[in-house]
């Protein structure tokens, strides 16, 4: 009963009674998360229970997202043949190239060690050539070139040519 703003119990003993009926009912209830002894919560066993509700949920989670994809996966369309062949066909075509290739490089790697040794051989040709061509502004040069190649005679010069010998005396 309330009167004025004060708050007047009437009958105090009622009051305590009620509240400690109410704890005992809790209590002597069989709670699970309570010891019934003393009345306190196990921890354990609630985090035992928690992590059994956690595992729970993800099994659901993982169930629900296995059944996502399998509607997913349903509701796409399907190839059709042409489209297989087609896609079948680029590969191959596309598999043939890259081996086609393939098989230009390996050649051309084999063929290198033999151009370019063409390619030294006429550098040594070139320098000769060089080295020939400074010696034809040297008279002396001009003269044998003239003499050897060519057999020109000065004057007074007399030019003997001898037959080879053929047979069995030649040797």
């Amino acid at each position: 009963m309330i009167k004025r703003g004060f708050a007047v119990f009437v009958h105090t003993d009622i009051a305590l009674e009620i509240v400690m009926a109410e704890k005992r009912k809790r209590t002597t209830q069989p709670d699970k998360h309570r010891n019934s002894a003393s009345g306190i919560i196990e921890i354990e066993e609630a985090q035992r229970r928690r992590k059994e509700k956690r595992e729970e949920l993800v099994k659901q989670e993982k169930v629900q997202r296995r059944l996502e994809k399998a509607s997913e996966k349903a509701s796409r369309p399907k190839m059709s043949l042409t489209k297989k062949l087609a896609v079948g066909g680029i590969i191959v075509v596309a598999a043939l190239v890259f081996i086609f290739n393939g098989y230009r490089i390996i050649d051309l790697n084999l063929n290198k060690s033999v151009y370019e040794q063409q390619y030294e051989e006429k550098q040594a040709e070139k320098a000769k050539l060089e080295t020939e061509l400074s010696h034809v502004n040297d008279p002396a040069y001009v003269e044998q070139l003239a003499r050897s190649r060519y057999h020109m005679l000065r004057e007074g010069e007399l030019f003997y040519v001898f037959p080879q010998a053929q047979g069995p005396e030649a040797q």
